[in-house]
């Protein structure tokens, strides 16, 4: 039988997959050449940014209604 995966946890490994690669980035690019890390880390940032408001839209879904 084939689980469904939690979106939650899918989500928060996306985000891990993100900043592994933005620590690449920072390590490899950022020392060689500061103006291509800044084009190169936007859109993960990026991406970061909407997987955060997903989570915060998870998290929404589990507080009680007051």
């Amino acid at each position: 039988m084939i689980e469904e995966p939690n979106p939650l946890r899918v989500t928060l490994q996306q985000m891990q997959r993100l900043l592994c690669a933005l620590d690449n980035l920072k390590e490899e690019v950022l020392p060689k050449n500061p103006q291509l890390f800044a084009v190169m880390a936007e859109a993960p940032l990026e991406d970061l940014d909407r997987l955060r408001q997903e989570v915060e839209g998870f998290l929404d879904q589990l507080q009680p209604a007051v």
